[in-house]
Formats: structure tokens, C-alpha cells, sequence
């Protein structure tokens, strides 16, 4: 499953994806977040909030949004998030397309030999998942785009734009890939229909933390739930800051 979210995306420079969505003492851990297909870091403003203080929070937004280029695939993505990360211990996650960038990411530094902590992946398809067709994908487009922001004034050159970033990462998504699993714990918060939630297993060395919520996909990330998440992931990705630092 994938989304376009419910405010504006946010405007980094052009030669920078990461941009901080809270801010904490110095020394305060980082969570790190991948953007979801439609490439907006909106959805993650609850949890950041819930996260704050113990936790900062900042997030990659794909440079397409601002002008540059539309990457193609999830190891492209993290090579180039990889390249905006602070020297020093790791701590990674993401919403549903979000967690696919953020496991390759975490695959990546652990091949480099840089320290990671457990993963947070939140209703994060398995590798492979999803559909190509482009009627399929502009189907789900529209579904999406009015569950999420409705009427949002956008022209259609805009749609048009919007529509090629959802449509490049859901294929994205759909080629994946990991060669091998990881051995990071995953944290796991998932939708109360997601069966395939358990098969993350198959994708890590190290423990699976699975929790279910009585929720859909999107409903995940707006109040009450998103309460019920932070609730859940915050203890361990605090305890995984401390221990990293």
C-alpha cells in the first residue's frame, strides 16, 4: 500500500533531502524518516510531536519535490538520503514505501560498519508488493489523493507531478529486492488487516517487535492512533539512543 498525504510536501533546497521536523538538546537522538510514496513528510508530524523531547526527529523528502531528480529505485534513494546522514550511530524508519528506503538504508550502513538501531517500520509492505499497471496505480492515485487531501488546489500540471513520484515509487517499491536480511531488530507497527505483517521475519537475523493496531493504513498516523503508536515505539527507541550513543 502506499499514499499521498494530507498537507503540501515541504520545500528543501534543492541539493538537501533532509530536513528536521523537531529539534532536541544537543545529543539527543535522532529518528530519522523516509518520506511514503507520495513523497510528503506531513504524515510523520504526530509522531514527531509524541517523540519530542527524548527524541528529535527529522525526515528525507525526495529531491524530485523540489526540483531535482526523480530517483527510480529504493537503492538510489538511500545512497543519496545515506549522503545527508550525520556522521555517528543511526536510528531509521518509515510509513509503509518509507520503511523500504529506510531497511535498505539500514542494509547499507551496516555493510559500511556504522552502528544502527532497531529499524521502525510502520505498516511497511513487504519487498515486491504492489501494483505496476499504470491504470491500477492512477486508480489508487485518485482513491488515495481524496481520502488523504481531497479537493487541494493543486493545477494539473501539478497532479501531473505528484502522480509521477507516487507511480515511480510504487514500481520502486514493486522491484525490490534486499539481497540478504539484516540483523537489526525490527519495530513493526502494523494496520489490523496486514496478514503478510509476520514475514518481516524472513527479512531480519535479529528480533521482530510486532504490534497491530485496530486501525487502516492511514489512520495509523491521525489521532487517536498515531498516540497508540508512539506509545508502543518510543521505550525502544530510546532505550536503541542511549545504548548507540
Amino acid at each position: 500500500m502506499s499514499e499521498v498525504d494530507s498537507a503540501p510536501a515541504e520545500s528543501p533546497p534543492r541539493d538537501r533531502c533532509r530536513v528536521g521536523l523537531t529539534s532536541a538538546a544537543a545529543g539527543t537522538p535522532v529518528l530519522n524518516l523516509v518520506h511514503p510514496a507520495g513523497g510528503s513528510v506531513a504524515c510523520y508530524r504526530g509522531l514527531a510531536g509524541g517523540l519530542s523531547p527524548e527524541l528529535a526527529t527529522a525526515a528525507f523528502l525526495p529531491a524530485a519535490l523540489d526540483g531535482g531528480v526523480l530517483d527510480q529505485d529504493v537503492e538510489t534513494m538511500a545512497d543519496r538520503y545515506l549522503a545527508e546522514v550525520p556522521p555517528g550511530p543511526v536510528l531509521l524508519g518509515g510509513w509503509s514505501f518509507g520503511g523500504l528506503v529506510a531497511f535498505e538504508m539500514a542494509r547499507r550502513l551496516a555493510a559500511a560498519g556504522r552502528a544502527t538501531g532497531p529499524l521502525l517500520l510502520i505498516d511497511t509492505p513487504l519487498p515486491g508488493f504492489g501494483a505496476v499497471d499504470d491504470a491500477a496505480l492512477a486508480a489508487e492515485f485518485e482513491t488515495e489523493l481524496a481520502k488523504t487531501t481531497g479537493a487541494d488546489g493543486s493545477t494539473a500540471e501539478e497532479r501531473a507531478s505528484r502522480f509521477e513520484v507516487f507511480r515511480t515509487h510504487c514500481r520502486a517499491q514493486v522491484a525490490y529486492r534486499p539481497p540478504e536480511p539484516i540483523a537489526n531488530d525490527l519495530v513493526l507497527v502494523a494496520r489490523k488487516d496486514n496478514e503478510d505483517a509476520p514475514r518481516w521475519q524472513d527479512h531480519t537475523t535479529g528480533r521482530l517487535r510486532l504490534r497491530r493496531l485496530p486501525a487502516g493504513h492511514y489512520e495509523l498516523m491521525r489521532t487517536p492512533h498515531v498516540g497508540a503508536l508512539t506509545r508502543f515505539v518510543k521505550p525502544a527507541l530510546i532505550a536503541a539512543g542511549e545504548s548507540l550513543r
